[in-house]
């Protein structure tokens, strides 16, 4: 490539301030360039000519841009298709529900200050992952009844991209019967439908349509547009509203996954806010078209927007289309989303709804902590001791703390990672339940600040964080290294905050379920009622049932309760019913009954060897008079949630612990 030709595609100032703000590399950073090639090459356009769907994307005569997910195979229509004639002509033959914003745009004026009507795309086979971008002008466009469009696109922006992120999905034509439920494309914006607002909680894959429009055509910058795929856990994209009362202005908010680091789309909203995006529901067929103004945020702005996020992307829908059967494909086969998806995250709001507030430390003054002691509980579950740089005000107990591993096992930057794609996006923080309590000062009422914090967590084979801790505790003792601590929260606890100077609330009767390492608020609750009870002896009375399941030795966890519960007042009273599941270790999970025989002489504990069954639940004494508090694996919150509504069980005493972050 020529000198004149590589700077048609030099990097604006947008691209360039997000990649010094990210660290790319000033080698990569000026190597971008010469990566966008002016000619189409053959192999993009063999793969553009075998594609059954295009992602593309125009600006209306506002400006705005719309991306649609045009169809390009038909059962009973030669004509629609994709043809590259010549180096970079591209003809496209395709059909879309008549209601398509992109087919609007196009049959409107170019939009002011623009010579020619750019247009942007992404090819992407969802069967193998692969994608590639195109760029340029739409010579001649015509649109059709029924929503046909024919395009002359002229093209001089190729590139490739990576298969990160993508979906795999066997997709087929299939013609729907599409029905226009919301519409704003012209209109004053209003809230989106709940059955749109459905469609962007499922949706593994999203585009994104952004622009440049260029005021340094000296230096060799274009304007132009780009179209990208963002990918990740179905429900990646939160969503939020704002009601003033008058207007409900709704947002979409988008994580920054690593990438290639060249931040092209995120460059151009730096420059350019006005944004596309285009959510298709592959398994119903609706399809949601959204133009809206977006702002990264980074650094702090993101962490208090959506925790444990140093970018992401915040849009302000300004237009919507959401059409019912809009979509002319259909899933032949099951989904299989990327292994290199992160963990969805939600947004601090919601978190606070889950009952999960975060507060952080001091950032001017770092706290550290340094791993002090370990107590294996089972052959998996280890109890790890920690001491604080400095005492904190702990959150009630049942409350967690986050803490960050990055100083000593951070890779540093990985485009892929084949072996362990997880790693790509790994930040090396982990939120644990604190599974102790403090000490209770009887003057205070309240409980004491405190340098040592005790989480108990079991080994997963695949857990990273867990089998650094499990494998070196040994080292991380005797070398005294420290981990950040970076804030502690609260809102699973059966205490509750009191007036000034009174003893914190606690209901007289409770259920706590658990499953696995689920039992980790458990064990900071009952120390909690065990400290508060030694300073009030005489104490009204306190009945607790407790329901645990575990897999083989899992259940050597209930020692806890046993080794505390001989100095616990009278008024205070706990049994136990343990399940036992059969696991891989059968010797394990009979000395571990056989050592809960030996402990829990004088105590109320039974062991059952099956699961727990929604009888279990219904023979609890004094049941409906229970607040119900419940922590473990999905599948047994979601069986014990149904137990309790046929129970009749009011959804006012139940309290759930989730782990979502």
């Amino acid at each position: 490539m020529d000198q004149a030709m590589a700077q048609i595609h030099k990097s604006h100032r947008g691209e360039l301030m997000l990649q010094e703000r990210r660290h790319t590399p000033k080698e990569l950073s000026d190597a971008i360039p010469h990566y966008i090639e002016s000619d189409m090459p053959k192999q993009h356009a063999d793969f553009f000519t075998g594609l059954s769907y295009l992602p593309l994307a125009t600006l209306d005569r506002q400006g705005r841009p719309w991306v649609s997910l045009l169809v390009t195979q038909s059962d009973n229509d030669p004509s629609i298709g994709i043809q590259v004639a010549g180096r970079n002509t591209t003809h496209v033959v395709a059909k879309t529900n008549p209601n398509d914003p992109f087919l609007r745009a196009v049959d409107q004026d170019p939009a002011s200050g623009l010579e020619a009507r750019l247009f942007a795309g992404v090819g992407i086979d969802f069967a193998n992952r692969r994608r590639n971008k195109i760029a340029g002008s739409i010579r001649a466009a015509s649109v059709e009844d029924g929503g046909k469009i024919r395009l002359q696109l002229l093209s001089d922006q190729h590139l490739g991209n990576c298969p990160k992120y993508i979906t795999v999905r066997n997709l087929v034509h299939d013609k729907r019967s599409p029905e226009i439920v919301h519409d704003r494309f012209d209109a004053p914006i209003s809230a989106l439908p709940d059955e749109a607002k459905s469609v962007v909680a499922r949706a593994s894959t999203v585009f994104l349509a952004t622009k440049h429009t260029s005021d340094d055509t000296a230096a060799g910058v274009q304007t132009d547009m780009g179209v990208n795929h963002r990918g990740g856990a179905p429900g990646f994209t939160r969503l939020y509203e704002e009601d003033d009362g008058a207007q409900v202005t709704t947002y979409l908010v988008l994580p920054d996954h690593s990438g290639n680091r060249f931040y092209q789309s995120l460059g151009n909203i730096e420059t350019d806010p006005q944004v596309g995006l285009v959510f298709p529901d592959f398994a119903l067929g609706g399809i949601l078209y959204i133009t809206g103004d977006a702002e990264n945020l980074l650094g702090d702005d993101a962490d208090a927007l959506m925790p444990r996020l140093s970018l992401l992307t915040r849009i302000k829908v300004t237009g919507a289309v959401f059409v019912r059967g809009g979509l002319n494909l259909k899933l032949a086969s099951p989904e299989q989303l990327s292994p290199y998806n992160p963990p969805v995250k939600y947004l601090r709001a919601e978190l606070e709804q889950m009952g999960h507030t975060i507060e952080a430390h001091d950032a001017t003054i770092p706290l550290t902590a340094k791993l002090v002691a370990t107590k294996p509980l089972s052959s998996t579950i280890s109890t790890f001791e920690f001491a604080l740089s400095k005492p904190i005000k702990a959150p009630l107990p049942g409350g967690f703390g986050v803490f960050g591993f990055s100083d000593l096992v951070d890779a540093g930057y990985s485009h892929m990672n084949e072996a362990n794609p997880q790693l790509v996006n790994e930040d090396y923080v982990r939120t644990w339940t604190l599974s102790s309590a403090p000490k209770f000062d009887k003057e205070s009422n309240a409980f004491r600040t405190t340098n040592r914090v005790s989480v108990t967590v079991k080994r997963k084979p695949d857990g990273l964080m867990s089998n650094v801790l499990h494998s070196n505790a040994d080292k991380l003792i005797t070398h005294k290294l420290p981990v950040q601590f970076k804030g502690t929260g609260a809102g699973f606890s059966c205490f509750s905050e009191a007036a000034e100077g009174s003893r914190p609330n606690l209901p007289a009767k409770m259920l706590w379920i658990a499953g696995g390492v689920g039992i980790t608020p458990f064990m900071a609750m009952w120390d909690g009622i065990k400290r508060v009870a030694t300073a009030y002896p005489q104490h009204r009375s306190i009945d607790i049932v407790l329901l645990f399941s575990g897999r083989d030795d899992d259940i050597a966890v209930l020692q806890h309760f046993a080794e505390q519960n001989g100095s616990v007042s009278d008024q205070v009273t706990l049994r136990i019913v343990a399940f036992q599941s059969a696991g891989e270790n059968p010797l394990a999970a009979k000395s571990a009954r056989d050592g809960l025989d030996a402990t829990f002489t004088d105590q109320p504990l039974k062991l059952e060897e099956r699961r727990m069954h929604n009888a279990d639940i219904q023979s609890v004494t004094h049941l409906g008079m229970r607040d119900v508090y419940m922590c473990g694996p999905e599948a047994m919150m979601t069986s014990t949630d149904a137990a309790l509504n046929e129970l009749g069980i009011e959804e006012a005493k139940r309290h759930r612990e989730t782990f979502v972050f």
